[in-house]
């Protein structure tokens, strides 16, 4: 072979060299790109199956989230703070405050005002968590429109009923005349049925009717009502509850001459019953169309569960210990 060609040769030796040591270096370097990338993917892997991944949901963003998650680790020491202060306060108020004198055991007259308000405290309280976390968000998204609406329609006849049972004389007497007959007490042959409402009850009522109003008119501060109207259905139960009241008072008048006016105060006591079963129901479909609680203080929910369980504790004890069941 001549010189010539044999340089050819290395050349071209040299050039296939080249050329397979540029290919294995682009496969050595895509080849540790890949692994680069699946160990990057394990991490990714492992970060997001020791944490739950976050979804944002509609009018969500990572501050609410964020947010949501360290309340969430502070609300037992909270919760464990609110009930000392709440039991304290209770026995404070309920031992240097008036008590219901209609009560014959003096015993259970304590316990009963004591009991009064704890729950007083409870029911008041609970309303200020919501009304804060509405005001540092700025907005109420979260917040079932629906519930505030049903909320202030609840109090308005709470309000009513003991306001006027705990104030008006006539509604008094005409509440023993009515209910005196249905009381057993051996001591005596005509015992009188005592109204059980007391003046922790009426203060809880404005209070709550105040409140639930602030809450309500911050949906139309923050997003307002157009945005985020009350539905059909809560619009349709109110002047359905409306409705019926007018024509109760004017059945009544048609029917004995004048107005009952007791049994209208019964009529939005059930008002107000119905109201409090139901008025969770729009918060909790929303919640499910959201997948998120974010924008709704579940302090709210403790305190009022709190409240109401101590009010049918006192109102049973205050029958039982009146002898009055009705």
């Amino acid at each position: 072979m001549s010189t010539t060609a044999k340089g050819n040769t290395n050349r071209g030796n040299g050039i296939c060299n080249n050329v397979h040591t540029t290919t294995c270096t682009s496969r050595h370097s895509s080849q540790h790109y890949s692994e680069h990338n699946n160990e990057n993917d394990k991490m990714d892997m492992m970060i997001s199956s020791s944490n739950k991944p976050i979804i944002l949901h509609e009018a969500l963003s990572m501050d609410d989230v964020l947010t949501s998650r360290i309340s969430s680790l502070q609300s037992s020491n909270i919760v464990f703070k609110w009930v000392i202060s709440l039991v304290l306060g209770g026995i404070l108020l309920g031992t240097i405050l008036p008590q219901n004198e209609t009560l014959p055991s003096t015993t259970w007259r304590l316990l009963s005002s004591i009991i009064g308000y704890i729950y007083f405290l409870a029911w008041s309280s609970s309303f200020y968590p919501q009304i804060v976390m509405n005001y540092e968000r700025q907005t109420t998204r979260g917040l079932s429109v629906d519930f505030c609406v049903l909320n202030v329609l609840g109090y308005c006849c709470y309000t009513v009923y003991t306001t006027t049972f705990f104030w008006n004389q006539g509604i008094a007497e005409e509440y023993k005349r009515r209910f005196s007959s249905d009381v057993d007490d051996r001591d005596e042959k005509s015992a009188e049925a005592e109204i059980t409402v007391q003046g922790n009850d009426v203060a809880f009522a404005i209070h709550a009717l105040i409140m639930a109003s602030v809450t309500l008119s911050q949906v139309g501060i923050y997003d307002t009502f157009e945005s985020r109207p009350p539905s059909k259905r809560v619009i349709v139960i109110i002047f359905s509850t409306i409705s019926f009241c007018v024509a109760y008072v004017c059945f009544t008048w048609a029917v004995k001459g004048s107005v009952d006016f007791l049994g209208f105060l019964y009529v939005l006591g059930m008002v107000k019953l119905g109201v409090t079963i139901g008025k969770y129901v729009p918060q909790v479909l929303l919640n499910k169309q959201r997948k998120s609680t974010v924008g709704w203080n579940v302090k709210n929910v403790i305190l009022d569960l709190t409240g109401g369980i101590l009010s049918l504790i006192q109102l049973v004890g205050d029958c039982a210990s009146m002898k009055n069941w009705s």
